[in-house]
């Protein structure tokens, strides 16, 4: 981003890069799972893909900011698809007993692409151009389309395709997703470009409404939306520790997140075994929320003579448990509806994660800049304050006020630290008060008969 809007020389307006791609994907996660049910799994996942390919390729070829924005939102909106609909293949395709199994899988890939991804871009960016980020991504996804033509097998929808068409509710569909954008662009602009307690932040959000059934559900809706913070906001404040605080490499940083990641996607792996071994669903999502309470509390104590091998022990545990965080939040949607309802709602609950990650990393960075702007007050000029995020990233350019800054980034971080361990807590008491999600494993005949 930084690249692409220093090429554009619009730099104010590097926010809306990421901003117009979460706006595509979060609103169209909403809409996912009822098109999935109209016009099929196959249908819907390889058109997705499709339009991933446009986007990305018009970022590769954009002339100007707004052209990136526009391709941005494109490229949001294919890759929705891409992650919601082959998480409804997976549901889809396996059974109670081993869709926890397949889930962790799910989750490992996200996991190891979220480490690894960043990194080659970053990579790419400082080395090349940044256009070879979407270069390169424009490969992986000609290669995903061709797995999915030559291998994914779904019968097709039966109907004529008017008939399919007749039956979109389309004034649902635009309320659902008018009302997904203004949360989605509330969130992005609040503490940015407006004040929190600005009118237009209070009224965009008032202006929606989401209601969902009764029982297990609103506990499921929570801890996906706690899961989303949890893995976006250790994303956006582990970066910024090591980099501005530890004053780390690019390659060191992507070391400690690829360790965060990797973790991650073990533990969803390793949490779903124990929840198939055990049925104990509450208690392993209590395991996890204690990891990222412990990792969590470890970073909120960790300063900038903290050395690295103890920031990489504590990314590792915070990686453990918010890769069962994640992998519970999967397993207990589908359990809380009917088999008949698990698309549509697979659909609203990674918008629910997706909305928690943005929440998370727009309160993540009012606090870090709050905090900044107001210890350093008059130690800097106020248009180097206003800079925000920018000055933690440029502070080597105030060489006497570097110590000063420093301080204030460190004071900034363990604030930040206080709201994350607080959702852990929540997430905890979401998982505990959670009924008829535990069950009683069935051994297999040769295990009885062993015995």
């Amino acid at each position: 981003m930084h690249a692409a809007s220093k090429e554009f020389g619009q730099e104010q307006q590097m926010n809306w890069i990421a901003t117009s791609y979460l706006l595509g994907f979060t609103v169209t996660q909403m809409l996912l799972g009822k098109l999935t049910d109209i016009f099929g799994r196959q249908t819907m996942f390889n058109s997705t893909l499709v339009v991933f390919f446009v986007g990305t390729l018009w970022c590769t070829l954009a002339q100007s900011m707004p052209s990136l924005i526009v391709a941005r939102l494109l490229q949001g909106i294919g890759a929705a698809g891409r992650q919601t609909v082959g998480l409804i293949i997976v549901l889809d395709t396996t059974t109670p007993t081993t869709r926890g199994t397949w889930l962790g899988m799910f989750n490992m890939s996200l996991s190891l692409g979220l480490a690894i991804g960043p990194y080659i871009g970053a990579l790419l960016s400082a080395h090349a151009t940044w256009r070879w980020t979407y270069w390169v991504t424009l490969m992986l996804n000609v290669v995903m389309f061709a797995i999915a033509v030559l291998f994914m097998r779904f019968p097709p929808k039966q109907g004529v395709i008017m008939d399919k068409l007749r039956s979109v509710d389309y004034v649902g569909s635009i309320v659902v997703a008018a009302a997904a954008a203004l949360l989605c662009i509330s969130i992005e602009l609040g503490g940015e470009q407006y004040a929190w307690g600005s009118p237009v932040i209070i009224v965009l959000p008032s202006s929606t409404s989401i209601s969902s059934p009764s029982g297990t559900f609103p506990f499921a809706v929570i801890i996906n939306f706690v899961a989303g913070a949890a893995l976006f906001g250790s994303a956006f404040y582990l970066p910024k520790y090591l980099l501005n605080v530890k004053n780390a490499s690019l390659e060191q940083s992507g070391i400690e997140m690829l360790a965060l990641n990797v973790a991650a996607g073990f533990a969803s792996v390793g949490g779903s075994h124990l929840i198939s071994r055990t049925g104990k669903v509450r208690l392993v999502g209590l395991a996890g929320a204690a990891l990222v309470c412990v990792g969590s509390a470890g970073m909120f104590a960790s300063n900038q003579t903290t050395s690295a091998s103890l920031a990489l022990i504590l990314s590792v545990i915070m990686g453990l448990g918010i890769g069962i965080l994640y992998q519970l939040a999967m397993v207990v949607g589908p359990m809380s509806v009917k088999p008949d309802e698990i698309a549509g709602i697979s659909g609203f609950l990674g918008f629910v994660r997706t909305l928690g990650g943005t929440f998370a990393t727009a309160l993540l960075t009012s606090i870090f800049t709050t905090v900044m702007k107001s210890d350093l007050e008059g130690v800097l000029p106020q248009d180097v304050l206003d800079t925000g995020l920018q000055l933690a990233d440029n502070h080597a350019l105030y060489p006497q006020k570097d110590s000063a800054i420093v301080a204030a980034m460190v004071k900034a971080f363990h604030i930040g630290y206080i709201p994350v361990i607080a959702i852990s807590v929540l997430y905890a008491v979401a998982v505990a008060v959670l009924h008829k999600v535990d069950f009683v494993v069935k051994r297999p005949a040769a295990e009885k008969a062993a015995d």
